[in-house]
C-alpha cells in the first residue's frame, strides 16, 4: 500500500447537501442494473472536475461504500492537485510497469476511501491509457470497491476521456456557470452521446446567494423552479 494522502473535505453545508443529493441518484440509477465506475469530465480545463470529483468521491465513502478514486490526469504531476503528499507511485508508473498495483494505491484520511495518482507525468497519455491495460486494470479492481470514480482530464485538451468512457458506467459531465459555452455542452452530449451513458450535467462555481435563490424557488411537487416576480 502507498502513501497516506489528505483529501480536502467540504465544509459548506450547502455543498454537502448538494452532493449527497446526487448520491442519492446514483443510487436510485444503482437499482436498475450496474452502476460501479464513475467517469467525471470536464468541458474545459479549470471547471473544477476535480474537486467536484473529490466530493462525490468523500459522500461515497462517507455513506459506508468502499470507494476508490483515481487521477487519470497523467500529463499533470500530483503537485499541481493540492495533495497532502506526492504518491511515488499513480497510474502511469502501474502501465509502464514501473510499480504494481497495490503501491499505487494510497489510504487518504477519509474512511473507505483509497486513492490512485495519476502517476509520473507524460505527454503520450493517449497512448499509455491502452484499452486492454484499463480492462485488466479494472477487472482486478472492482471485486475490492462499490464504486471507481475517474478524475479525466477535460474533453478538448486530449482524448483520455474518451477512452475511459468505454469502460465506464456513467459519466458526468462538469461545466462552469458563466464560462462553459454552449458549443463546449454540445460536443461534450455529441462525444458521449452513442454510449448512453451519460448521467447528467453538474453546474460547478455557482454563487452561494444564486443557489440558495434556485433551492427556495423550487417546486418539490411540480419538480421545477418556480418563476421570480
Amino acid at each position: 500500500m502507498g502513501t497516506k494522502i489528505d483529501l480536502y473535505q467540504q465544509q459548506n453545508d450547502l455543498l454537502i447537501d448538494s452532493f449527497d443529493d446526487i448520491i442519492l441518484k446514483v443510487m436510485q440509477k444503482r437499482n436498475n442494473g450496474k452502476l460501479k465506475t464513475l467517469l467525471f469530465c470536464g468541458s474545459e480545463p479549470g471547471v473544477g472536475t476535480t474537486t467536484v470529483t473529490i466530493n462525490m468521491a468523500v459522500s461515497l465513502a462517507q455513506g459506508q461504500n468502499k470507494t476508490l478514486l483515481i487521477d487519470s490526469d497523467m500529463r499533470k504531476s500530483a503537485k499541481q492537485k493540492r495533495l497532502s503528499q506526492t504518491p511515488p507511485f499513480g497510474l502511469s508508473d502501474f502501465f509502464e510497469s514501473r510499480a504494481t498495483q497495490i503501491e499505487i494505491i494510497n489510504k487518504t484520511n477519509i474512511n473507505n476511501l483509497d486513492y490512485i495518482a495519476c502517476g509520473t507525468p507524460t505527454s503520450q497519455s493517449t497512448k499509455t491509457l491502452k484499452l486492454n491495460n484499463l480492462t485488466v486494470l479494472l477487472s482486478s479492481l472492482e471485486k475490492n470497491y462499490d464504486f471507481i470514480l475517474f478524475d479525466s482530464p477535460s474533453l478538448d485538451v486530449v482524448n483520455d476521456a474518451t477512452i475511459l468512457s468505454i469502460l465506464a458506467d456513467g459519466i458526468f459531465l462538469i461545466c462552469e456557470l458563466g464560462k462553459t459555452t454552449k458549443s463546449n455542452i454540445n460536443k461534450m452530449i455529441q462525444t458521449f452521446s452513442e454510449s448512453k451513458k451519460i448521467l447528467g450535467m453538474l453546474i460547478n462555481k455557482v454563487d452561494q446567494p444564486e443557489y440558495r435563490m434556485y433551492i427556495r424557488n423550487y417546486d418539490y411537487f411540480q419538480k421545477k423552479r418556480t418563476q421570480l416576480i
